[in-house]
């Protein structure tokens, strides 16, 4: 057996994981919703000058997407440190949305799997040489951005977000009698980092009454630049997401507003997405980790 001090040496050494940063990072929980797009090639080709990235082709097609994420994160405080010096929480929440061009390293091009809009969304891409391109990240935690920016050279920026998603968890109306009601759709908004009364964009998602197709995307390659080089790194969604596919008339399920934000932001995505139709919606919801069901008169 090998072992570590005689192992053969690899090809190239890792990226450098900075203090105070570890490597990975588990996610407590996760919301997801991405929106894709199929788009004229000349309208990515922009974004990807001088990158070492191609666009992926779907039917001579490019594809763009945004992806709503919110997720906490648990964190311990460190070894052997005085209480006085603990945080006031154990952990923290955190909203993100990657702008993504879907694309391949120009020098692989010749590992990339032979997929279809379908199969790509589906899974069937185990090459894993297809992944996203990160256009603009915003985020609204700083230690994500930071990390985002030092471990992977994702775009980001800090702002605040608004957002009414689906959830486990029930509302119901302002009144004595209780009839709760689920929420199936999502909707967020991004707000512009100077002034949160506008915003760069705000998506409408109505999924109810379609039929999902389970789906199997793991792990999900992403692509960045960090010190003028092309870095990789892989997410891994630990359960099946589920697919929408719209064509006809379901294609109005989904409704982009772009705002008044003079964010750079807002104009790529006017120029990356335009008037396109949403052509599928990908979408995960963590399971409940615990339940608290209602009292009872014993």
């Amino acid at each position: 057996m090998t072992s570590p001090t005689n192992a053969a040496p690899h090809s190239q050494a890792l990226p450098d994981v900075p203090s105070p940063f570890t490597m990975p990072f588990y996610y407590a929980s996760l919301g997801n919703c991405d929106v894709y797009y199929l788009v004229d090639m000349a309208r990515v080709a922009p974004f990807l000058q001088d990158t070492g990235l191609t666009p992926a082709s779907f039917g001579g097609k490019a594809l763009v997407a945004y992806n709503y994420q919110i997720y906490p994160g648990m964190f311990s405080a460190g070894r052997d440190v005085p209480p006085d010096k603990w945080p006031l929480s154990g952990g923290d929440f955190t909203q993100e949305l990657e702008l993504n061009i879907i694309v391949y390293p120009t020098h692989l091009a010749a590992l990339v799997a032979q997929v279809d809009l379908r199969q790509f969304l589906l899974g069937d891409e185990q090459s894993k040489t297809i992944g996203n391109h990160r256009v603009f990240v915003p985020c609204d935690s700083d230690i994500a951005i930071a990390a985002g920016e030092t471990l992977f050279g994702e775009p980001k920026f800090k702002t605040s977000f608004r957002a009414n998603i689906p959830s486990f968890n029930p509302v119901r109306a302002s009144s004595a009698d209780y009839h709760p009601a689920w929420v199936h759709a999502w909707g967020f908004r991004v707000d512009d980092p100077q002034s949160s009364t506008q915003s760069i964009f705000t998506c409408f998602v109505d999924l109810d009454g379609l039929l999902p197709q389970p789906a199997n995307p793991s792990p999900i390659t992403e692509y960045g630049h960090y010190q003028n080089r092309m870095i990789g790194c892989r997410w891994n969604i630990l359960q099946p997401m589920s697919v929408f596919f719209l064509d006809g008339a379901d294609t109005a399920r989904v409704r982009l507003e772009l705002g008044d934000s003079s964010h750079p932001m807002r104009a790529a995505m006017q120029t990356l997405i335009g008037n396109a139709p949403a052509c599928a919606v990908r979408t995960f919801l963590s399971a409940p980790a615990a339940i608290q069901s209602r009292a009872y008169y014993p």
